[in-house]
């Protein structure tokens, strides 16, 4: 007999993993594109890098006292978040692509 492994969403015996509940929000199918959502982790790495570098410009520019370079920080964020929360919006994602 096996022994209930305590994770939530799988069955003894198997694999399957339930689907989500809650439906992916707007801004993830329309931020999202079909190579992003088969290499999660590489984007979300290219867009830490990208922010890396928005914050950096930003920081320059607003250190030689042209103060629109902190302009740059709000797609710096932007892509911060959406590194963050890509991951957990994938499979939500693939449950809607998967659904006739």
């Amino acid at each position: 007999m096996r022994k209930p492994t305590g994770r939530p969403g799988r069955r003894q015996g198997d694999e399957t993993m339930q689907p989500p509940t809650r439906p992916a929000p707007w801004i993830a199918r329309s931020v999202s594109t079909e190579f992003g959502r088969r290499h999660v982790k590489g984007v979300a790495i290219t867009r830490l890098l990208v922010a890396i570098a928005a914050v950096t410009l930003g920081s320059i520019f607003c250190v030689s006292g042209q103060w629109w370079g902190a302009l740059l920080f709000v797609p710096a964020a932007l892509n911060l978040w959406f590194a963050y929360l890509m991951p957990s919006w994938k499979r939500a994602l693939d449950a809607e692509s998967a659904q006739p």
